[in-house]
This record gives structure tokens, C-alpha cells and sequence, in this order.
């Protein structure tokens, strides 16, 4: 159903400080990671933050799927392009030796070939795997974003296909986000 959210299949599990209310499920999908001021209210009556309080913490083998999908290639994919990259550079040396005439060519063509590929596998593949954020956190927050970005303009664009005289995009994302604050009712809103 396209208004569930399963927050046990998120990486992170909402951690609300004492006296706060309960976030809407879907600005806890949306907003994993997010990382307030000291000074943020979602709602007016919002007590107090208190100092370095933990707003997230791991969600149990969620947490592991979810970065399971962003794991550095195994090592054999290196190695894999590395022997590809060897193989062309022992075909280069070997085939004058080992072919006869016309047909050196084409095996040092293809020696040259299979060195190309391989040397560039094995840069593609350590650029990846350096790529690849070194704070959870960050993955967390950026893969939140992605999502908030896509559902958010599905939503507006939504909205403004049923009245297109609608609100501009960020007092969209605002009234939503009150709503999921327990601001307004949903009814209301519409």
C-alpha cells in the first residue's frame, strides 16, 4: 500500500527525546539521519532538546541490510581485473615467441586489448570502492534525502494536478511535515 511504511526495513529507528511526540512513520522514513539544531521545535509545545541527545539509533539487521547493498566489491573483483590486465601483458611478451608470422599481430593486439580493460577494471574498481561514503551516517542521510526529494515532488506534483492553484513547494513540504507532526489533521489540510 503506497501510504504504509514499514519501519522495522529502515536502517535507523526514531529515538524522540522525553515529553516529545511520535513522528508520523512517514517523516521517520523520509528524514533518517537528520540531525536537528539545538534550537528546533517541529511543533510549538516542544520541550527543551536536551544536550547531545541520540536521535537515532541502529534498527537491529535492518541496519545490515541496508548497508549490505553498499559493501566495497569483493576482493576478487580486483583481483579479477588484475589477472585479466596480466594475461594481456604476458600475451604482449609472449607472442612473438610462441606464434608464428602474420599472427603475432593479432595476438599482441590482443594482449594489448586485454591489458587496456584490465588496468582500467582495476581503476574503476578501486575509484568505487574509495567512493563510497566513510561515515554510515552520511549514507544514511543522503540515501533519506534522495527519497525525500522523489517523494515530495510526486506529492506536489500531485497536489498541484487536483488544484493548480496550490501552494508553492516548500509550504508543501512544510504543511506535510506538520501534519506528520500532529499539527493539523490530514482532512485539514486537503
Amino acid at each position: 500500500m503506497r501510504n504504509q511504511v514499514d519501519l522495522a526495513s529502515l536502517p535507523l529507528r526514531f529515538n524522540p527525546p522525553d515529553g516529545w511526540r511520535m513522528p508520523h512513520p512517514r517523516w521517520i522514513s523520509l528524514y533518517q539521519g537528520f540531525q536537528p539544531t539545538s534550537e528546533w521545535k517541529p511543533y510549538p509545545e516542544a520541550p527543551p532538546i536536551p544536550a547531545s541527545w541520540p536521535w537515532w539509533e541502529e534498527n537491529g539487521t535492518a541496519w545490515y541490510t541496508f548497508f549490505r547493498s553498499l559493501a566495497p566489491l569483493p576482493a576478487r573483483a580486483l583481483g579479477n581485473w588484475f589477472s585479466l590486465a596480466a594475461l594481456g601483458l604476458f600475451t604482449i611478451v609472449v607472442s612473438p615467441f610462441a606464434l608464428p608470422g602474420w599472427v603475432i599481430g593479432i595476438g599482441g593486439a590482443l594482449g594489448l586489448s586485454f591489458l587496456i580493460i584490465g588496468v582500467r577494471g582495476v581503476i574503476r574498481t578501486i575509484k568505487k570502492q574509495s567512493a563510497l561514503p566513510r561515515d554510515p551516517l552520511d549514507a544514511i542521510r543522503e540515501w533519506a534525502s534522495e527519497r525525500r526529494d522523489v517523494y515530495f515532488t510526486a506529492e506536489y506534483r500531485e497536489a498541484r494536478a487536483l488544484d493548480p492553484d496550490e501552494v508553492t513547494m516548500e509550504e508543501f513540504v512544510h504543511g506535510q511535515v506538520s501534519i506528520w507532526w500532529g499539527e493539523k489533521s490530514e482532512d485539514a489540510a486537503s
